[in-house]
């Protein structure tokens, strides 16, 4: 029996259809990852994403560097940007930029756990200040013209504010919450919780989106299932397996999707190093994006692991590229 496709998401005049959310990243989800991401797995697979976190301190951030992060349009996929601060009016400031500039929706992030973030009380530091986070997202909702969300994790130490969290965050007006299924504490190597999911889904009424490891299609579908979230986040997963939204849209749908041949593998690599070169990458950092992509595939068991280790020795994608065998 074919699965049931679970229900597209509503966001104001947007739809998360189908509920399947490209994670915002810091280095990786850029605009030409995003954008290979998009449109090589097609609106009818991916329902939305979001750009890397946009560090608002002193100032809103400019309206031109809100545009250029998030570069041109792919149709019909809602993309929001992702801000994250610790100064309401500021942080607001920018929400109406980020409408101006063309995004879809704004996300709030209080979930980063990098210490450089933590020590200026932003990201997940504000998950131990429940009132300044409510603070934050009520002042963005009253000034932005486009829906607000927000990202969080379970907590700092622990989780024991996580229903009042996620209480805050609906009653300060915004209309989709996603939990990543850790502590600030905890490292990606730990495991998620993903009864922390199901948590905040029983304690809110607005959607919720689970993250934390939802790295294939089977475990998509057991997110949604033990969770009952509405949808889910998909992050690592889309590093690990680029084409990981239309193998789940496939599998939901009865169909058979092939894993990548070698030759598929060269030629996305390839396209993704040209891309960030034509969009003004400088080439160090490009081999050093595409590296990463490498090692995120070796992990997906596209790659061979053994390989790996010569590989990112190499100086340059055609020595890289002929390490790993794909020319």
């Amino acid at each position: 029996m074919t699965p049931t496709l679970p229900a597209p998401v509503p966001l104001g005049e947007l739809s998360f259809d189908p509920p399947l959310y490209l994670a915002p990243m810091e280095g990786v989800t850029d605009r030409t990852f995003r954008h290979m991401i998009l449109q090589k797995n097609g609106g009818s697979a991916v329902g939305a994403a979001c750009t890397e976190f946009q560090r608002v301190s002193q100032v809103p951030l400019p309206l031109e560097v809100l545009e250029k992060e998030l570069g041109p349009k792919v149709e019909p996929i809602p993309v929001g940007i992702q801000l994250m601060g610790n100064q309401p009016e500021i942080v607001a400031a920018t929400a109406i930029r980020a409408a101006e500039a063309g995004a879809d929706f704004v996300d709030l992030n209080f979930g980063c756990p990098a210490p450089r973030v933590f020590q200026h009380c932003a990201g997940s530091a504000l998950l131990a200040a429940p009132s300044q986070l409510e603070a934050m997202v009520r002042a963005t909702v009253d000034a932005s013209p486009i829906p607000v969300t927000a990202k969080i994790r379970a907590g700092v130490e622990h989780d024991q504010n996580l229903e009042e969290l996620a209480q805050r965050i609906e009653q300060a007006g915004a209309q989709l919450l996603t939990i990543h299924a850790r502590l600030r504490i905890d490292r990606y190597q730990d495991d998620p919780n993903w009864d922390y999911i199901r948590r905040v889904k029983a304690a809110v009424k607005i959607p919720v989106f689970g993250n934390g490891n939802a790295f294939h299609p089977d475990s998509i579908q057991r997110m949604f299932q033990t969770t009952n979230c509405d949808g889910v986040m998909i992050g690592r997963g889309a590093m690990r397996d680029p084409l990981l939204f239309r193998r789940w849209s496939a599998q939901q749908q009865g169909q058979k999707f092939e894993g990548w041949t070698r030759q598929e593998l060269a030629e996305w690599l390839t396209e993704y190093h040209q891309r960030m070169l034509d969009g003004g990458t400088l080439p160090r950092h490009a081999l050093g994006r595409v590296k990463q992509a490498v090692k995120a595939l070796v992990e997906g068991g596209w790659l061979a692991k053994d390989q790996l280790r010569i590989a990112l020795q190499q100086s340059n994608v055609e020595q890289l590229f002929s390490a790993l065998g794909l020319v």
